[in-house]
């Protein structure tokens, strides 16, 4: 009992507690914590990195992202003792900083307002031009432009900001075993705990409830799996019209683990294609993929590895006798970013784009019977899918369509392996 007692009293903060970007490089966190526990940082913007422990208090920076619009980083520190674990949660709002240019008279002065508070002045140079410096809190849409010419006549405009969305939902397990109790943590558009928001969290199967706010802007559910359900749980969390999903491993019993808990996470597995050149050829790939993925945000970063094969074409046709053919194969590497959007539960839409090498191998036959040889050279290769994936075990299965485009004229290959292939695979996640 007395280190459940510990863990509740535990306390999570920032030093400062918000900040400017572009100006201020990040902040101090620090949280309590009992001797023995193991403590872990994530955010859902920014970096976290030099997590240090003196006695029961652990220390942490928080790096600041490297953007200039407004935003809120949701910043989490999970803390397992033993079997025992405990969430904290906190907000940092970032002011977004930048330049706006204005035109207006001569000599006038120009104010950006919003609710009294200044968001950035200047003076028109005489060429009637303003770089106004604008500091804009998360939250803040419009301003008030109040323009004041040299005589003392004052107009004001309405400023549309349009500031681009940010995340204001994160959702973590307190544990992986049955009922699984996850903590949403939702915040207001200016980055404040909303203790008034309307949550839910839903699953594929299985029963969910949400039992009660628990501190700032925490909220607690139970997530019960249907009986015997092993593998992975895919949970969303929905407040303020803004969704948020978490992955969580299922064990019938035995210790929690904080898998899938940090801050990203990693995919790997294999894709196979088939399909025809633009050349008339049949092309059969196999891949190798280790997918990247950062939490809160539809992009992963990939790797792929691989190898792909056409078959046999003739070139240098403009005498029948004199044909050649020629038959490629390479391996190949490349790295590139996926986006996702899911459509419905478990179901979700995908594109890619990879950029990359490949060592591309040519057998030629020459005409009447003059023997064989080979040439290799290396090839710039450029990839582009669409395509579908669908949450399945402990990862996901995906089919797409991918165009691959590579340079004509290698290793004596008249044209280029281009096609266009249909691949599909699985990727199981491995963190």
């Amino acid at each position: 009992m007395a280190a459940v007692t510990l863990l509740i009293a535990a306390s999570l903060s920032a030093q400062p507690p918000q900040l400017i970007l572009g100006k201020d490089s990040g902040a101090d966190l620090e949280v309590e914590a009992p001797s023995g526990a193991k403590v872990a940082f994530s955010s859902s913007v920014g970096t976290i990195t030099g997590a240090q422990r003196q006695g029961n208090v652990v220390r942490a920076r928080f790096n600041a992202p490297p953007l200039r619009v407004p935003s809120v980083a949701l910043v989490l520190a999970q803390i397992d003792d033993g079997n025992d674990r405990e969430l904290r949660w906190l907000s940092i709002p970032l002011t977004g900083s930048d330049t706006m240019v204005i035109e207006t008279r001569p000599g006038s002065k120009v104010e950006a307002v919003a609710g009294g508070r200044v968001l950035g002045q200047g003076s028109a140079q005489d060429d009637g031009t303003v770089r106004l410096p604008m500091l804009v809190p998360p939250g803040v849409r419009t301003a008030v432009l109040k323009i004041t010419d040299k005589l003392g006549n004052t107009t004001e405009k309405p400023l549309d900001l349009a500031p681009p969305p940010f995340s204001r939902v994160r959702l973590a397990a307190r544990s992986e075993t049955a009922p699984v109790e996850v903590e949403i943590f939702v915040v207001k558009p200016d980055g404040t705990p909303d203790d008034e928001a309307k949550v839910s969290l839903v699953a594929a199967d299985g029963e969910t409830n949400l039992r009660k706010r628990i501190g700032p802007g925490a909220y607690l559910a139970e997530y019960e799996p249907p009986p015997g359900r092993a593998g992975t749980a895919h949970l969303e969390a929905k407040a303020n019209a803004q969704l948020a999903t978490l992955e969580v491993p299922l064990h019938a019993a035995g210790p929690r683990q904080a898998r899938g808990s940090g801050p990203w996470s990693v995919s790997a597995g294999l894709l196979g294609g088939l399909g025809g050149a633009f050349v008339g050829a049949t092309v059969g790939s196999v891949l190798a993929e280790v997918a990247m993925r950062i939490e809160s945000y539809p992009i992963e970063a990939l790797l792929d590895l691989g190898w792909t094969s056409q078959s046999e074409i003739s070139q240098y046709s403009g005498v029948p006798a004199l044909t050649e053919n020629a038959k490629a194969h390479a391996w190949l590497a490349q790295i590139g970013a996926r986006g996702s959007y899911e459509v419905m539960r478990r179901l979700g839409v995908h594109g890619s784009v990879a950029f990359g090498l490949q060592n591309q191998n040519v057998r030629i036959t020459l005409p009447l019977n003059l023997g064989q040889f080979e040439d290799s050279g290396l090839s710039a290769r450029l990839a582009i899918a669409a395509g579908v994936n669908y949450s399945l075990g402990p990862g996901r299965a995906l089919a797409q369509v991918q165009l691959d485009w590579t340079s004509k004229r290698v290793a004596e290959l008249e044209n280029s392996t281009s096609s266009l292939q249909g691949m599909v695979g699985y990727l199981m996640t491995i963190r």
